[in-house]
């Protein structure tokens, strides 16, 4: 296993990529859509962040937040993301793949991959490039052919404060 040391700057900028499980098409249903935002609103509510920016594709996201200053616990936010909208999910019947024994053994559902990606954002120029590439993600995977297409992506509110 490699040894995989994570950024961790307080009150920092992150983009992050999060993969469904065996890159399962669901994020883009009205279901999985609610649930997202469900656990996002509940999780800002015990750990506070600002999401910057998102976009949502059927089988992973990517978005930029910033965090509090002092803080850089990306990773319980995460955790608590992934675990909040497992559980309304499939409360509600969501589609899943069945545990593998050992993610059964951990009690871990099969909606979302395990790790997650992240990275730290070091200046204006890098930031840019993590939000265009973020918008331009429906494109790039031939969901749209204009990144304006797509409508599970902040890119609408960056068009109309004249990004």
């Amino acid at each position: 296993m490699s040894d995989y040391t994570r950024a961790r700057i307080a009150g920092g900028m992150y983009f992050f990529t999060l993969v469904t499980f065996d890159r399962q098409p669901i994020l883009t249903t009205p279901l999985a859509r609610e649930c997202l935002r469900a656990a996002l609103r509940d999780t800002r509510v015990h750990q506070p962040f600002q999401l910057d920016a998102i976009c949502l594709l059927p089988d992973h996201l990517h978005c930029l937040w910033t965090l509090p200053d002092g803080d850089a616990d990306y990773s319980s936010r995460w955790n608590r993301i992934k675990g909040l909208f497992s559980k309304r999910y499939l409360a509600a019947n969501g589609s899943h793949v069945d545990p593998s024994p050992s993610r059964h053994r951990k009690g871990e559902a099969t909606v979302w991959q395990r790790r997650f990606w992240e990275h730290c954002i070091r200046d204006a120029d890098d930031f840019h490039r993590h939000l265009d590439y973020l918008h331009f993600n429906p494109v790039k995977h031939g969901q749209v052919s204009r990144a304006t297409d797509w409508p599970w992506s902040s890119l609408e509110r960056y068009v109309r404060l004249g990004w």
